[in-house]
C-alpha cells in the first residue's frame, strides 16, 4: 500500500467574497514553494491546511469507507516526453474524487499536445485512495 504525506487545505482568490474556495490537495514536500506562488503570483488565500497521509486503497475505487475521517481522493499522474531532457517526466496532482470528472479534463487540457505526440505520447496513470483527515484533540 503506498502512502505520501500531503496538506489538504482551500484556496479563494482574494478578490471573490461570494465563493467558499475551492479544496487542493498539495504534497507536503513543494507546500510551502506552492502556497507561495498561489499566494504572490496568482493571489489566492489559502487557508484551512492540514497535513496528513493519503493511501491507495489498491482495488476498487467505490469502496464505502464509513467512517468520516477519510476523504476519498485521486492521485493523478501523467507522463510527458521533454524534447529538451530528452526523457519522460512526471506530473503528478491530488484531486478529491466528488468532481473529479470535471476536473480531470480541465487539468488534462494542459498536456493536449503531449497525447497527440506520435513517437512518444503521453500516459496517464489514476489511483484511487484516500486522505485520512487529522484528528483534532
Amino acid at each position: 500500500m503506498a502512502k505520501e504525506k500531503i496538506v489538504r487545505c482551500r484556496i479563494q482568490r482574494r478578490d471573490t467574497e461570494t465563493s467558499s474556495g475551492s479544496v487542493r490537495y498539495i504534497p507536503l514536500e513543494i507546500y510551502d514553494l506552492w502556497k507561495n506562488l498561489m499566494v504572490e503570483k496568482h493571489g489566492f488565500d489559502v487557508e484551512e491546511d492540514c497535513t496528513s497521509l493519503w493511501f491507495d486503497i489498491d482495488g476498487d475505487p467505490h469502496v464505502n469507507y464509513a467512517d468520516t475521517n477519510y476523504q476519498k481522493v485521486v492521485r493523478l499522474s501523467v507522463w510527458v516526453y521533454s524534447e529538451s531532457d530528452g526523457m519522460f517526466r512526471k506530473v503528478t496532482r491530488f484531486f478529491p474524487l466528488e468532481g473529479y470528472d470535471d476536473i480531470k479534463p480541465r487539468f488534462l487540457a494542459h498536456y493536449n499536445g503531449h497525447f497527440s505526440d506520435k513517437r512518444f505520447p503521453a500516459r496517464i496513470e489514476e489511483t484511487h485512495g484516500v486522505w485520512l483527515k487529522h484528528l483534532e484533540r
